[in-house]
């Protein structure tokens, strides 16, 4: 059983201290009583009440001083102000010195009882925000990524040392390997981790709804803009920014992002006039910036803007040693989300999982565990539970080093970043979607509508002679 509320009440007036010792103590709280704010100060550092009631003007030091050596020592202390003299700036100090609530004197019995519940809500609304941050944070912290192979480590590291800077990070790295689950861990552990996160994916808006999104406009600025909006630049005000897939971004907006980081603050659609920006840039790609600016796809400038500090998150392939460890933590989760018992995976089904290559990586992974817990019956997985195309990649032509090249490529000069990507993104289509666009969109990491331009310019690219 838990212990009743403690209440101090601090007043000059004998009555005053009798009469709300009496109604607080009916409603079932523990109260103590002082006279003056140093008899209060010296008991309640001794022992700190839950909620301190407590007169403005007494003998000695003020009802302010004494919420404040308190609250000094008990950040967490409800502080109710009383006061027979009512005025805005009086009310304006009690808050500002602590107070949760502001009683005038005389005051109903039943606005004190009212306050002290609101406080106590508010307090417990509070701890709970802190409690749901921590849980976030944590999720999305360095200790929470899964791996102890050399690629992951030196990647953490590198995110470990980054995290408290400003700097412009851009993370590369292919499809489901994580790169927003690492922008998230730098955001989680650097000095800007009690401040909001916010993301978007450039390939997943047209070229308006992207610039409004970034960059906020004004009423009228265009059809359906019936009030002004702020852009989420602006609204990650002190914390972080994640530009997702910025590969993807039109290049007329390639030209006003790089004018915002340049001169921290945008031009909302239909404004005149700027608006200041603070929040750090974050940007993640699976293309080859570099290539696209030799070939003029992506803009030199904005490049060498976003690529301060590099970071490169290692495919699945690349760290095979963490394959057991990642299939532990989804088994878990999975498990944890449908409160299903935990299914155990036997050695050669954990052999034949640890030497498929992943072509969509760590998300990959996932998902076949996912689909590994709903479809094998009992509670331990086995070989013959493993889909085909897991277990004799020959027959389903699993990407590899050498199948992910097209023919009249895999041998000579190596392919070109496009051609493995365009590879790769219609053998997931054909062999692991079995031609179902929205779940290759999923496996492969990207939306939908990017996933229909990249097949409209592959089928251009075939009928080109």
């Amino acid at each position: 059983m838990s212990r009743p509320l403690s209440v101090m009440i601090v007043d000059d007036e004998r009555p005053m201290l009798e009469w709300l010792s009496i109604l607080l103590e009916e409603h079932g709280y523990d109260v103590s009583c002082y006279s003056t704010g140093e008899q209060a100060v010296e008991a309640g550092l001794k022992s700190m009440p839950d909620i301190l009631v407590v007169d403005v003007k007494m003998p000695g030091i003020s009802g302010f001083d004494v919420l404040a050596q308190l609250q000094d020592k008990s950040p967490g202390l409800i502080g109710i102000i009383m006061t027979a003299f009512s005025s805005v700036d009086s009310a304006v100090k009690a808050m500002r010195n602590g107070a949760t609530d502001y009683l005038v004197k005389p005051f109903e019995v039943d606005q004190l009882l009212i306050a002290i519940e609101k406080a106590l809500s508010e307090r417990d609304l509070k701890r709970e925000n802190r409690e749901l941050r921590k849980k976030v944070q944590s999720k999305y912290s360095v200790e929470e990524i899964i791996g102890k192979s050399r690629p992951i480590v030196e990647l953490l590291e590198k995110v470990r040392m980054v995290a408290d800077k400003d700097s412009t990070i851009l993370i590369t790295g292919e499809s489901g390997t994580g790169k927003e689950l690492i922008a998230r861990a730098i955001h989680g552990i650097g000095s800007r981790s009690d401040k909001p996160f916010f993301g978007v994916s450039c390939g997943s808006f047209s070229r308006s709804l992207l610039e409004s999104e970034l960059f906020g406009h004004m009423k009228g600025s265009f059809t359906g803009a019936y009030k002004d909006k702020e852009g989420l630049l602006v609204t990650a005000k002190g914390g972080t920014f994640f530009l997702d897939e910025i590969g993807e971004l039109d290049r007329e907006l390639q030209v006003k992002l790089l004018r915002a980081l340049q001169e921290r603050q945008v031009l909302p659609v239909g404004g005149i006039s700027h608006v200041p920006i603070d929040a750090r840039i974050i940007a993640a790609t699976n293309a080859d910036l570099a290539e696209m600016v030799k070939t003029d796809d992506f803009r030199a400038d904005l490049y060498y803007r976003l690529n301060v500090i590099p970071l490169h998150v290692p495919a699945l392939r690349e760290r095979r040693s963490d394959i057991p460890s990642l299939l532990q933590k989804f088994l878990e989760d999975y498990s944890g989300e449908t409160d299903e018992q935990l299914k155990t995976i036997t050695p050669q089904a954990e052999k034949i999982l640890s030497d498929y290559n992943w072509p969509g990586n760590v998300r990959e992974l996932e998902n076949v565990v996912e689909r590994l817990c709903v479809m094998t019956r009992g509670g331990e997985i086995g070989a013959d539970d493993i889909p085909d195309f897991i277990r004799y990649p020959a027959e389903d032509d699993q990407l590899s080093t050498d199948s992910a090249i097209p023919a009249e490529q895999s041998s000579g000069k190596n392919p070109t970043l496009d051609e493995i990507e365009k590879a790769y993104t219609l053998y997931v289509l054909e062999h692991q979607a079995r031609g179902q666009k929205r779940l290759a969109a999923k496996i492969l990491g990207i939306n939908e509508s990017t996933l229909y331009r990249k097949l409209e310019k592959y089928a251009r690219e075939t009928d080109d002679p």
